[in-house]
């Protein structure tokens, strides 16, 4: 469930900030790519997983995954970012 929660939160991010500031474009991927690391890296650093884990278990895992987090968050923000220039520029 978590999981799914931080992929909506990111999700939101991505829509908010390249909607409120569009241009430019690269700026706009930048910054919702920082807001989306620093969400999920504290969504599941703070958020139950719903596993019986150690808390120092947990965030050697998260650490040791931020590079992927960091991927994906620039992957998420450059589709909605693009995603969001098409649909403006049809309109």
């Amino acid at each position: 469930m978590t999981a799914y929660l931080l992929a909506a939160v990111a999700l939101i991010i991505a829509f908010a900030v390249n909607w409120l500031i569009p241009r430019p474009f690269w700026r706009a991927t930048l910054l919702s790519s920082v807001l989306i690391v620093g969400a999920t890296t504290l969504g599941l650093l703070y958020l139950p997983l719903g596993a019986d884990v150690e808390v120092e278990q947990v965030r050697s895992w998260v650490w040791s995954i931020l590079p992927l987090l960091g991927f994906f968050g620039i992957l998420i923000s450059v589709f909605v970012s693009w995603f969001l220039h098409v649909v403006r520029r049809r309109g």
